[in-house]
């Protein structure tokens, strides 16, 4: 996979995510902006060559945003951290496949619409 590949489902992910404020309502705005701060850092970071800074911000933002499931129920934090592990090792692994499937599980959890993959 070659770098311009890797570089569009953190940056979908990160405009997707306002969908968010929607769902969780104005209380949750902060903490969302924050996720999407987290990916921002995360495609900087990528952009610079450092992966490790790359993985850690996405583990930050993926975290949080499995902290917002847990405002709406245990289970919904569970699954959602599952989902976010999924989508960080899969980007870890550069595994398209994974973190597409994983993308879109967040994005159906957000109530965003699937945004065809880049040919």
């Amino acid at each position: 996979m070659d770098g311009d590949e890797r570089q569009w489902p953190l940056e979908r992910l990160a405009q997707g995510i306002e969908e968010l404020k929607t769902v969780l309502g104005a209380a949750a705005a902060p903490r969302v902006d924050l996720v999407k701060q987290r990916l921002l850092e995360a495609t900087a970071a990528r952009d610079r060559g450092d992966r490790t800074s790359t993985l850690a911000a996405i583990a930050g933002a993926m975290a949080e945003l499995a902290n917002l499931g847990d405002g709406l129920d245990a289970a919904e934090g569970a699954m959602m951290r599952a989902v976010a592990a999924g989508f960080v090792n899969g980007m870890a692994r550069d595994d398209r496949e994974a973190v597409e499937r994983h993308l879109g599980l967040i994005q159906s959890r957000a109530g965003t619409p699937i945004t065809p993959q880049k040919s």
